[in-house]
């Protein structure tokens, strides 16, 4: 009987630590109709995105887009984070440039629509999830 009542226990806090988990409500708007993957990078710091080192990635073929737009909810730990979409049209993960350095494919960054070819720093498009939040997080694609 303990045991039981010591798995339910258990049990219970893993289930109310999950419901007071953050949430980020992300919402990719304008993207292509072409076929491909979006590739969602997370990135904690300037220096990891210079380096392009995530802390979290996610991947999500384009056949789940609708009317040019895709929500995602994801459970997500608490901290400030900045987010980077690739629309990545052949399946390699990494973005395809023309002969003079523009992107061949479309990008997004978070709550930020970038102008210019210039790339952006983290500031630019960072955010705060704070703790048992649940925030929306708006990525406006652009394509050249």
């Amino acid at each position: 009987m303990r045991i039981i009542l010591l798995a339910f226990i258990l049990f219970f806090n893993g289930c109310t630590q999950l419901l007071r988990c953050q949430t980020l409500m992300l919402k990719i708007t304008n993207i292509s109709e072409q076929k491909g993957q979006l590739c969602i990078a997370f990135f904690d710091s300037e220096e990891g995105f210079k380096a392009e080192k995530t802390c979290y990635e996610l991947k999500i073929d384009k056949s789940k887009v609708k009317l040019h737009e895709l929500q995602v909810e994801i459970p997500f730990r608490s901290g400030k984070f900045g987010i980077s979409v690739l629309d990545d049209a052949n399946y390699d993960g990494k973005m395809q440039y023309n002969l003079i350095c523009i992107p061949r494919e479309g990008f997004g960054f978070s709550d930020y629509y970038h102008r210019g070819i210039k790339r952006p720093v983290f500031d630019d498009f960072d955010f705060y999830l704070e703790k048992n939040e649940v925030k929306t997080v708006t990525i406006r694609m652009k394509y050249f």
